[in-house]
């Protein structure tokens, strides 16, 4: 029995004693390796500065309009007489082809009524010409012969003797020739005729409405020479010039492409834009009135330059470049500015500049230089 129970305190012993040993290596804090510092490097993206002369383009947009372009009004009244539907937009016409014919049959009458009166006039002094003025009495009687109630009135026949003049006054015969030609000028404005070779792209009117003075008639224009009015700033406007050569282009045919001129700088800048304005005359059988195209014209060229994206500058005068790994920010001058880009001066070739300044960027910043994928 006594044996028994000493095996089993020894058991009992040795289960403390491997707990104790058990816990006490459990308890026994582990050495952990020290952790590497990494320092915390931006990576920075570049491109490297290869001056040149780099031609600066102005764009901006406008409208075509004719250059021979005329808008129609009427200075008489009358009824419109019928044309044959001539008087419509699209219509072309010769030079000398009547536009519109307003019925004139009343100022037609007078017209002719004033003439004869007029020669009556002249017959009437023919006998005191011939004897008082024999030495002009041959060209006033060949004058009179030609004369004719049905057609358009003549000058009358030159006269440098003031005493012939004054009789000529007095008898009304200046007098009734203005008054005469004057009426010729009233009777032909019944008439609207083309000045030009050229289409209508507006008709107001039509056969059979009464036309009043200074009613808009339509416009007609000469659809081969445009001009197209755009605009800007004041400080590029001073480097153009008339005669340059300006690129159009229209939206969605990128492949059409027309080459006008500056026709006409405008000398001064628009108070609410503080925009300038300038034309530019372009041809071409393809082009159409109120088209919009955009206008592309050299504005000037700025040597030892570099262009870069707008994202790369600071405060609009300086940028990071990349020396020994490390930025050091350098001073530049910027000379022209474009939606996305700038054209600065004031580096050297070969200088690797940010292409994109990082947040925190300062001067002395260690930076690693992207090098892209192998």
């Amino acid at each position: 029995m006594k044996k028994r129970q000493v095996i089993i305190i020894a058991l009992a012993v040795a289960i403390l004693a491997i707990g104790k040993v058990t816990k006490d290596f459990m308890a026994a804090p582990k050495e952990r390796a020290a952790k590497e510092f990494k320092e915390n490097i931006t990576t920075v993206f570049i491109t490297t500065v290869e001056n040149d002369s780099i031609p600066v383009f102005v764009q901006s947009t406008g409208a075509l309009e004719a250059l021979k372009r005329i808008e129609l009004y009427s200075e008489v009244q009358g009824l419109m007489e019928a044309d044959n539907g001539r008087f419509k937009a699209g219509n072309s016409f010769k030079r000398g082809d009547v536009l519109i014919r307003i019925r004139s049959n009343d100022q037609q009458a007078q017209l002719f009524s004033q003439r004869s009166s007029f020669q009556s006039t002249l017959m009437s002094v023919m006998p005191d010409l011939k004897a008082d003025y024999a030495d002009e009495f041959p060209k006033w009687n060949e004058y009179m012969k030609n004369f004719s109630v049905e057609k358009s009135t003549v000058n009358l026949p030159e006269v440098k003797a003031e005493k012939l003049k004054s009789f000529l006054v007095g008898r009304g015969i200046y007098s009734g020739f203005h008054s005469l030609k004057n009426l010729e000028i009233i009777n032909r404005k019944y008439n609207l005729v083309a000045p030009y070779d050229g289409a209508l792209i507006t008709a107001n009117v039509d056969p059979g409405t009464v036309v009043r003075p200074g009613q808009a008639l339509g416009v007609f224009i000469q659809p081969k020479v445009y001009e197209l009015e755009t605009s800007v700033d004041a400080i590029t406007a001073e480097r153009l010039k008339v005669g340059q050569k300006v690129e159009l282009t229209m939206d969605g045919l990128s492949s059409k492409k027309w080459i006008g001129e500056i026709s006409r700088l405008v000398k001064a800048i628009d108070k609410s834009s503080q925009m300038s304005t300038f034309f530019v005359s372009v041809s071409g059988n393809d082009l159409k009135e109120g088209m919009f195209l955009k206008a592309k014209v050299k504005a000037k060229e700025i040597v030892d330059a570099f262009e870069i994206s707008r994202a790369s500058l600071v405060d609009n005068n300086q940028v990071y470049i990349v020396e020994d790994s490390m930025l050091v920010l350098k001073s530049i001058t910027t000379e022209y500015f474009s939606q996305t880009t700038a054209v600065i001066t004031g580096l050297t070739n070969g200088q690797q500049v940010l292409t994109k300044v990082p947040p925190a960027a300062f001067d002395g910043m260690k930076v690693i230089v992207y090098k892209g994928k192998n």
